[in-house]
């Protein structure tokens, strides 16, 4: 149904999922790869953790400070836009899509039409009828929900920050 198919071995495609996470995508707004063995990533983070660098680190801490000091008008097109002109992200448009995407789906980036969390379900079908209330996105296929129902004025949850990423986020 998704794309991808699980057998004894555990899912086809899986090891094509990691490297296009491992190169910055999100696969939270596509149905392929939307459904990947949940348990398997979570071996894998149990056994192997992820640890930032300190350019890392620094990088996602200007990042959001980017993101907390827009324009209030800013829409998320013109933030890509200005993102790109920093040079802050390394990566193609689609990597730099996909972060923003990912933090605006766990609350990071609030969003105009509903709250977002990490820690509760959100139906899909919510999220993506939030696009109906937009005025950025009827029309376009690439300006998806929740990303696309940030504004500059919403900023930075910073409580959600620091709850998702702790030591990591530098005030």
């Amino acid at each position: 149904m998704c794309g991808f198919s699980h057998n004894d071995e555990g899912w086809t495609n899986a090891s094509y999922i990691r490297y296009a996470i491992h190169l910055g995508n999100v696969y939270g707004n596509s149905p392929i790869g939307a459904y990947v063995d949940i348990t398997e990533f979570a071996q894998i983070i149990k056994n192997e953790p992820i640890i930032p660098s300190s350019e890392d680190i620094a990088v996602f801490n200007r990042l959001l400070r980017s993101l907390a000091e827009a324009p209030e008008d800013e829409t998320p097109g013109k933030y890509e836009k200005r993102l790109t002109s920093m040079k802050l992200v390394k990566g193609t448009a689609g990597v730099r899509r996909g972060i923003l995407q990912s933090l605006a789906t766990v609350g990071i980036l609030p969003n105009q039409v509903l709250e977002l969390q990490a820690d509760r379900w959100s139906n899909r079908e919510d999220i993506v009828n939030g696009e109906l209330q937009l005025n950025n996105t009827r029309g376009r296929s690439d300006m998806e929900m929740p990303w696309a129902g940030w504004y500059g004025d919403l900023g930075v949850d910073w409580d959600k920050a620091q709850q998702l990423f702790g030591e990591w986020i530098q005030p």
